[in-house]
């Protein structure tokens, strides 16, 4: 997921953490000089916004538990259990309302999903997965359930890693959520950034912005869009309101902006830098997770949705 109008309103959110995480460093008395170093990076990849610490997160509850029904539904409808057939649920959605996301950045696929307005939180298909999750089931078709999972775990030994983790290092990913979103919000006062987001401010009154209906409202920095107007104009805090043509025409000249000015580029590699060390009694507990068996279990459920997924039926 990535910030734009987001990056506004997880700003409020956000800073009361990142204080409390920096005042407890402060309150422990570690030295400034006193890092840790994660050990190991993944690959560069701006357009996914993949960051050093992402490979703490873990797997998202809301995402494993519908791959691993997806994993098993063959296996229980070969049983005879017609009613193991996986409904559509919007998990994204889900996972936006229940579990904390690292902060990312605004950009043009962003600004054409949504414009400006904060990613969905309400899933459109919690009534049938609801019912899924809850139908009463038969001794039979409970054993065969734990037959089923049994063999998904053989097949697929990383959906128990992710399955363990998910239970086991929750706090863990939450320590690493904040200090990522820390890491964002340091790097958008980069001496690099603030440069580039002269230049955003350049190209936003290039592309007309300046003289249109927003000139007295259009900030110097693109971490200021959309502004409290704006966001009010297009109801974009509201993710159960329509997008208009105002809003994403405006939003896609913000994003192009972002990346024609190098200000995407810039805040990328400031906030990569940032990751690469943290407060040492943090590292200590980042240094419990075993990142390799948790990366291919999120890998794995992301492939699992994507390639057994339902579509999204007519009407939601």
């Amino acid at each position: 997921m990535r910030a734009g109008g987001r990056e506004r309103v997880a700003k409020r959110v956000t800073v009361v953490a990142v204080a409390a995480l920096v005042a407890g460093v402060v309150a422990v008395g570690i030295p400034a000089n006193a890092a840790w170093t994660l050990p190991d990076l993944p690959e560069k990849d701006q357009a996914s916004w993949t960051m050093p610490l992402d490979q703490y997160v873990g797997v998202g509850v809301v995402r494993l538990n519908y791959a691993t029904e997806l994993l098993i539904q063959d296996c229980m409808v070969d049983a005879g259990h017609d009613d193991a057939v996986v409904p559509w649920r919007d998990v994204d959605a889900a996972t936006n309302a229940t579990e904390r996301q690292p902060l990312r950045a605004f950009d043009l696929a962003a600004a054409r999903e949504r414009g400006y307005h904060v990613p969905p939180t309400v899933d459109a298909g919690a009534d049938a997965w609801r019912a899924f999750e809850y139908r009463e089931t038969s001794p039979d078709e409970a054993a065969d359930r734990a037959t089923c999972l049994e063999r998904a775990y053989r097949q697929h030994p990383e959906l128990l890693t992710g399955a363990s983790a998910s239970s086991t290092t929750g706090s863990v990913g939450d320590v690493a959520i904040r200090l990522s979103n820390a890491a964002f919000l340091e790097a958008r006062q980069d001496a690099s950034v603030r440069r580039a987001a002269d230049a955003w401010h350049a190209c936003m009154i290039d592309q007309g912005v300046g003289a249109g209906p927003w000139a007295d409202d259009l900030p110097d920095d693109p971490a200021d869009m959309p502004t409290t107007r704006m966001a009010q104009t297009f109801t974009s805090y509201d993710p159960a309101t329509a997008v208009g043509d105002e809003e994403r025409d405006l939003a896609e000249t913000d994003a192009a902006c972002r990346a024609a000015s190098g200000y995407l580029d810039a805040l990328y590699e400031a906030e990569w830098q940032q990751q690469l060390t943290v407060p040492h009694d943090y590292g200590e507990r980042l240094a419990q997770i075993d990142t390799g068996p948790l990366v291919a279990a999120q890998q794995l459920v992301d492939r699992t949705i994507e390639r057994l997924g339902p579509e999204r039926p007519r009407g939601l």
